[in-house]
């Protein structure tokens, strides 16, 4: 699919004549997004990573990359009425890799590499409930490391992640600095998901207290090791 793809895209344009001069050689860099142009549900570009490398021989190249995202929601469940109430939560992500590869295969458009690398991800994740007590008082409780506090998915939990790969990939070379390619590899990483706990309480007299903590629930650290496969098509840049 790769492949075809990569040949449709270049029998569509105008293609100079075939040499050796489409490889990558010592001093380009490169800059890539994912592009997958088989998405039905209207997700044809992502952009999780601002991607990119540096060759520094005809062979051999660092990669680099870093992404972050913000997202925000907030629910009322009866807008009407009671507008006061509602709840909102926030989540937050870094990313960031570094790894080297080596292009040991190169023949006129296809570029064959393998590598290893180093990364660190993290996520956090925080939510606001304002509601009305008995005293028909309007309270508010922060939920800290988590969306719920009712039995969250990992999704939605803050965590630390450290990881190494180890992969191979193909770039197909539609013009001289413009290429698709695709990415498979293993990765080991460790995992830690500090406890999630809320701000906002009574204390034992009864009093409300906005810095009362709750004891801190269900702390993990853990260790995954797995295959991954680039979700897409990657769509690149050389110059």
């Amino acid at each position: 699919m790769i492949l075809a793809a990569a040949i449709m895209a270049a029998s569509a344009t105008t293609v100079a004549a075939q040499d050796n001069s489409f490889a990558p050689v010592a001093g380009d860099f490169s800059v890539e997004v994912q592009f997958n142009p088989f998405s039905n549900d209207f997700g044809t570009f992502k952009l999780d990573q601002l991607k990119g490398r540096y060759f520094f021989s005809d062979k051999d190249a660092i990669r680099f990359g870093i992404g972050f995202g913000l997202d925000n929601v907030k629910s009322t469940p009866d807008p009407d009425n009671h507008d006061d109430i509602w709840s909102k939560g926030k989540v937050g992500n870094f990313s960031i890799n570094l790894g080297y590869e080596r292009h040991f295969f190169n023949y006129k458009r296809i570029d064959l590499y393998a590598g290893a690398g180093l990364g660190y991800a993290m996520q956090s994740v925080s939510a606001t409930n304002q509601w009305l007590d008995s005293d028909e008082k309007l309270r508010e409780t922060k939920i800290c490391n988590a969306m719920t506090t009712n039995n969250p998915s990992y999704d939605e939990r803050s965590y630390n992640e450290f990881n190494i790969k180890a992969f191979t990939g193909i770039d197909f070379y539609v013009y001289k600095g413009l290429f698709v390619g695709a990415e498979l590899g293993v990765k080991f990483g460790f995992q830690s998901y500090p406890g999630y706990y809320t701000k906002g309480g009574f204390d034992d007299n009864g009093n409300w207290s906005d810095s009362k903590e709750s004891d801190k629930q269900n702390k993990v650290n853990g260790i995954k090791l797995a295959t991954y496969v680039e979700p897409a098509l990657r769509l690149g840049w050389t110059f």
